[in-house]
């Protein structure tokens, strides 16, 4: 009883400080996003500044982290709504980028795992073992492939370039078949003895059921489109790069914003996973994602 205790007691202590490493940072960006541009100015940069020499050792200023702020003020977040469009228009073409993906990725994983499930095709699961070798190839890999088919299809330098290979991937149609793999099957069965066309099953029974599925797949892939660089950087111009990429730039041109525009970057994903984080956790222990 006291061994099963201390093991209790050491799992909490360890879950406890890894939840409090990866929630420092967010707490650091979101309390220094409270701060006044001349404070981030003399805390954050190496030069000296007539506001921070007391703490300058060598003709070198070091940053000084802190949690409270001198003096509390939203004029970073006022600053960056009202004082630079630019960065609002990229946090728009991030959504025009992320949305299109998650809602293409849920009109066709649904079907598409329905028919390798329910399919009595005679190769589908090879067709199907294809499917997924092609899920675990490295982004850097597919890159040149998708660089050409764009070029081919004449949408290089457009929002479909990126679009498209993304709501296409095979990660939704194997996180579903495996969801429906653990369902059971007696309400499709009974469906077609009724009658109903593969369609109607798959809208009206199908994916109801799918519901922690979809929320533990629309999470995952709205996150990962939602920090897209490497595609944003090659195959769009520079008025269609999303958020992700313009603010690797405020950091060096912008620093007294970059707290309060790094905050408000974070808000979507992290909304989205605490609306959905029940239905999120119950599809990835259904699906058997690790």
């Amino acid at each position: 009883m006291i061994k099963r205790r201390m093991g209790t007691i050491t799992i909490y202590a360890v879950l406890s400080i890894l939840a409090a490493m990866f929630a420092i940072p967010v707490a650091i960006v979101f309390t220094n996003s409270l701060m006044s541009s001349f404070e981030i100015i003399n805390r954050f940069t190496h030069s000296v500044q007539p506001g921070n020499m007391q703490h300058v050792e060598d003709a070198i200023h070091f940053v000084r982290f802190t949690f409270i702020p001198d003096q509390v003020t939203f004029s970073q977040y006022l600053r960056l709504f009202f004082d630079n469009p630019i960065y609002l228009g990229r946090f728009w073409n991030s959504a025009a980028l992320a949305l299109p993906v998650v809602l293409g990725q849920v009109l066709i994983s649904a079907p598409a795992a329905y028919a390798f499930e329910m399919s009595r095709m005679r190769h589908k699961e090879k067709l199907y073992f294809m499917y997924i070798v092609i899920m675990l190839l490295p982004l850097q890999v597919t890159l040149v492939p998708n660089f050409i088919v764009a070029d081919w299809l004449g949408i290089l330098g457009t929002r479909a370039s990126v679009i498209l290979p993304a709501a296409l991937n095979p990660f939704g149609v194997f996180i579903m078949r495996q969801f429906l793999r653990g369902l059971p099957h007696d309400y499709i069965e009974a469906a077609q003895l009724d009658g109903a066309s593969h369609l109607r099953i798959v809208f009206s029974i199908v994916m109801p059921m799918f519901k922690p599925a979809l929320a533990a797949l629309i999470i995952l892939t709205f996150v990962n489109n939602w920090n897209i660089v490497e595609q944003a950087i090659i195959f769009l111009t520079e008025a269609q790069t999303p958020l992700s990429v313009y603010l690797s730039g405020m950091a060096v041109h912008n620093l007294d914003l970059i707290y309060a525009a790094s905050f408000f970057y974070l808000l979507p994903p992290v909304l989205m996973f605490l609306y959905w984080k029940e239905h999120m956790v119950e599809g990835i222990a259904l699906t058997g994602i690790r």
